[in-house]
């Protein structure tokens, strides 16, 4: 049998980062097994209480995991409890009471980034933007490697709800490239608000920065044949589409080159009506 210790670092408090998932995780069933042999010797250790219920909350489980919380935080756990609480309802889409519990959390431990990241998402659910905004930037200021998929739900988030919200939403964008590097997941976004806000030299300027990393693909020439047809390029749109379609060539068939090739197929139509 493991270590009682290594189990609660590595599944009590691995488990704090935010996920609406409820399926188990490799490892959960044999991991609550452990936990229960360990719990028949010490039945009153709040944090092995806390590990369990995080288990099952994250296989929602959901009874078993609020008999555990609960237990815990009347032993006298309450602070630490509180963050599981905020998952567990967030997990249920109960996100009023989540939002309290996380709120308790995050009065006694204020620079936890993982409790502004789940209440940023939480606030978000609950429609409640303005507080999502500001725990998303909240977060970004504590988290030492915050992820592209967290800077894009925000810049999701600014771009929907704020007046400046595609303006706020590409100066994120930036901030996160600045420090992420070129991710193409990133710019990709940041090129689509840019045509929001009618700007086609800003999205090619910022489809051609990703021309080292995505060059070689039908997507770089589909894209870029996109723009440069809304910016009323259609000379320049055609030898992208061409180029798409020479480098299509070269792929095994799949779904996703046959889909291409009716895009390209359609962009060349549309190009015939120009």
């Amino acid at each position: 049998m493991r270590n009682p210790i290594l189990l609660i670092s590595a599944f009590a408090f691995s488990a704090l980062m935010p996920s609406g998932n409820v399926q188990a995780h490799a490892g959960d069933h044999r991991t609550i097994a452990e936990l229960d042999a360990i719990i028949k010797q010490s039945p009153v250790e709040p944090a092995l209480l806390v590990a369990r219920g995080a288990l099952y909350s994250r296989s929602g489980q959901w009874d078993k995991a609020e008999r555990d919380l609960s237990l815990a935080e009347a032993l006298g756990n309450k602070d630490d409890v509180a963050f599981e609480f905020g998952q567990f309802y967030y997990r249920r889409g109960e996100y009023q009471k989540a939002l309290g519990y996380i709120d308790t959390y995050i009065s006694v431990y204020p620079t936890h980034p993982a409790a502004f990241l789940l209440r940023a998402r939480t606030a978000s659910e609950a429609e409640q933007f303005d507080i999502a905004i500001e725990s998303y930037h909240t977060y970004f200021s504590l988290s030492p490697d915050p992820q592209p998929g967290e800077y894009l739900a925000a810049a999701r988030l600014l771009a929907s709800t704020e007046p400046a919200g595609i303006n706020n939403a590409l100066a994120l964008l930036d901030m996160a490239i600045s420090k992420l590097g070129l991710n193409p997941q990133l710019q990709r976004y940041a090129m689509q608000l840019e045509l929001r806000r009618n700007d086609t030299e800003g999205a090619l300027d910022r489809w051609y920065s990703l021309k080292d990393q995505l060059g070689g693909t039908p997507e770089w020439g589909i894209t870029l044949a996109r723009v440069l047809i809304l910016a009323d390029s259609v000379d320049e749109a055609r030898l992208a589409v061409q180029a798409a379609k020479d480098r299509l060539i070269s792929l095994r068939q799949t779904p996703a080159r046959e889909a291409a090739g009716e895009t390209i197929a359609h962009l060349e139509r549309q190009l015939d009506l120009q």
